[in-house]
């Protein structure tokens, strides 16, 4: 879906990201985050399920975030719960040693195909790159590229990206959310541009590794295999399945008139 208005006239994107996931012992999850952004404001929500019921208890969730940095505000609430609670604005701002914080954070969200990918003792020691032109996507004429990287012990992981050329509402979405990061304190070095694309987040820990891919990335398979296998052990699908330009509307970035204020 894809509803863009006049750029004078534009204020606020709202965009729809889904993730699935399939790993060994928990099996398939899904997460669907939905994102609306303003000048220097930003609510999203994240609706997390999983398949299997064991993984249910511990892995379904529902939940969203405001921050205003208008009203200097932020609020979280529980869909499920019908519940909100206010949190001080001041916990948002960056501060130095966040930087090693949000490291840290995102080393251990890693999964397995990724954790010490490049270390001495295992190699890469191939990577072969395809590309091909594929699927309209958005009414865009999409390339397909697919990046294989192989170790010295028969690890693979198999990168499939989908780019376009051009995609200016999604720099639009990418302008605001930057804004707002900014804003915040938080370094340009850990603000993740809208469409970059898994192959090329690798090039920022390993330069000259291979090209880059140009354009926006908006469709993403990810999938690992260990020591040859043919079953892979890990695979995650990534779509940006809506994407709307238009004029702003406070009303969508308030909290549900029945959700309970709770202090925690």
């Amino acid at each position: 879906m894809l509803n863009f208005p006049l750029a004078s006239q534009v204020k606020q994107v709202s965009m729809q990201l889904s993730l699935d996931f399939i790993i060994p012992y928990v099996g398939p999850i899904n997460r669907l985050e939905t994102l609306v952004f303003g000048p220097n404001i930003r609510h999203s929500t994240e609706k997390l399920e999983a398949e299997r019921y064991y993984a249910k208890l511990l892995v379904n969730d529902h939940k969203g975030k405001i921050v205003d940095a208008n009203n200097k505000s932020y609020y979280k609430y529980n869909i499920d719960d019908e519940e909100y609670w206010e949190i001080p604005f001041e916990k948002l701002l960056y501060k130095p040693r966040d930087d090693q914080l949000e490291k840290k954070d995102r080393k251990n969200r890693r999964s397995s195909w990724s954790m010490n990918f490049f270390d001495e003792e295992n190699p890469v020691i191939d990577i072969a790159r395809d590309n091909k032109s594929d699927m309209i996507i958005f009414e865009k004429q999409s390339v397909k590229w697919v990046t294989t990287y192989t170790r010295e012990n028969g690890d693979r992981l198999v990168i499939e990206e989908w780019s376009v050329k051009e995609f200016p509402e999604l720099s639009i979405a990418d302008s605001l959310n930057r804004s707002l990061d900014k804003y915040l304190g938080k370094p340009d070095s850990l603000i993740i541009p809208f469409g970059k694309g898994f192959s090329n987040l690798i090039l920022n820990s390993s330069p000259g590794l291979h090209g880059k891919i140009p354009g926006k990335i908006i469709k993403a398979n990810i999938t690992s295999y260990e020591n040859n296998e043919d079953d892979p052990n890990f695979t995650m699908k990534m779509d940006l399945i809506r994407l709307d330009v238009e004029n702003f509307d406070e009303n969508q970035f308030g909290i549900p008139n029945n959700f309970k204020e709770v202090k925690k």
